[in-house]
């Protein structure tokens, strides 16, 4: 029940921009698109438009623990150009 307000915060690679998804929405966009068990959504900074924003640490909807290294991004990552309600 908790986990439903949980928040996952998105940082940038480049500019260190910051942002708070609630955790039920990742987990409907990994749904909506069926992700792979090994998928993880990145997304691009709509701040500078050059980095990628990396999660901290979460649960997929499949229920994988996620943990993205910032140097070495996964290969089989879903980088999303634009979130919804972003700057």
């Amino acid at each position: 029940m908790l986990n439903w307000f949980k928040k996952v915060t998105y940082t940038c690679t480049s500019c260190g921009a910051r942002q708070r998804i609630p955790l039920r929405r990742i987990h409907f966009f990994e749904r909506f698109h069926e992700f792979d068990s090994d998928q993880v959504l990145l997304i691009q900074c709509p701040t500078c438009g050059q980095g990628l924003q990396m999660p901290t640490p979460y649960s997929t909807h499949a229920g994988q623990k996620v943990e993205v290294d910032p140097e070495t991004p996964p290969k089989t990552a879903f980088v999303h150009q634009t979130w919804p309600g972003s700057p």
